[in-house]
């Protein structure tokens, strides 16, 4: 296990966290037993400083936390002039009214794609069925049913991974 992996890992932030606090704690003890004249105080001091250093030198192999782009979750984030007074205004009124028609549109849109998509599945389904009762009456044999069967499985599979897409772009 590499020392990024081990940082990365719970017990890994567990021994970087006493590390730190046990290294800081010392540092702190030697210090006051320095200012008091205190025997072994510079033992302590050492200690504690050395305990200090190897955090600082492990730490850099620790990986950093990720910056997250928050001002496109929270577009107001990039308006230098929004009301950012939580008493005054819970939202800059021109970005909520301006991002309500975009949303407002984009869900129609959505919501067409849904319904097209629908209708197209229902469609073939009906289809591939009327075929397959169709085969049986007209006393088709067991091979075309299962032809059309898999054929009807094809098609599924095939709008399904449409459906996939489609939920794949709204998230």
């Amino acid at each position: 296990m590499s020392l990024r992996s081990f940082l990365g890992s719970r017990a890994g932030k567990n021994f970087y966290n006493i590390c730190y606090c046990w290294g800081a704690c010392l540092v702190i003890l030697g210090a006051v037993l320095t200012i008091m004249h205190a025997t072994h105080a510079n033992l302590f001091l050492m200690i504690g400083l050395c305990t200090e250093v190897f955090i600082f030198f492990i730490s850099g192999f620790d990986e950093p936390s990720r910056e997250y782009k928050w001002e496109r979750v929270y577009p107001i984030l990039n308006d230098k002039n929004a009301n950012t007074d939580p008493h005054v205004a819970r939202y800059n009124v021109k970005t909520v009214a301006g991002g309500s028609a975009n949303y407002q549109k984009a869900l129609e849109q959505l919501n067409r794609n849904v319904e097209t998509l629908n209708e197209l599945y229902i469609n073939k389904l009906n289809e591939l069925y009327e075929a397959q009762i169709k085969q049986l009456k007209n006393g088709g044999s067991q091979m075309d049913v299962q032809e059309s069967t898999r054929k009807l499985a094809d098609e599924i599979a095939a709008l399904n991974e449409k459906y996939r897409k489609m939920l794949d772009t709204m998230n």
